[in-house]
């Protein structure tokens, strides 16, 4: 049981780091602020992926991922700080902002979302009567 679990936890780990790439990558493409389109992508999946991977208790271990991916990212982003942009933009460069983190709870509370409705799914539709 214990290797289920340590697998959970790299795949958990190559989902984050997969989809904060891929999220960030994206953003900076379209010329936005990569930090908190990252930090969206990476709980986001961080969340799901537990749940998907989880070998028991799915919905408990994408909670826990998600509030200990909350104060993880506490301590990551505060305190973060608007990046540099062209001249219209210049009044707001370098000033303090919370964007990242609220970002970033917002992909993982959505994923917990998703994982919810999947699980109510999964529960309402085996106790489907047969045709």
């Amino acid at each position: 049981m214990a290797l289920k679990w340590l697998l959970m936890l790299l795949a958990v780990l190559g989902g984050f780091f997969t989809a904060a790439i891929v999220g960030a990558l994206i953003t900076a493409h379209a010329s936005f602020w990569d930090l908190p389109a990252a930090g969206f992508c990476a709980a986001f999946a961080v969340v799901v992926v537990t749940y998907l991977a989880a070998p028991r208790y799915n919905l408990k271990s994408a909670t826990l991922a998600l509030c200990t991916g909350a104060v993880v990212a506490w301590f990551l982003l505060e305190p973060s700080f608007y990046p540099e942009y062209p001249a219209r933009y210049q009044d707001v460069a370098y000033q303090p902002t919370h964007l990242p983190l609220i970002a970033t709870c917002l992909g993982g509370i959505l994923g917990l979302a998703v994982v919810m409705a999947l699980q109510r799914w999964m529960i309402s539709d085996s106790f489907a009567p047969l045709p």
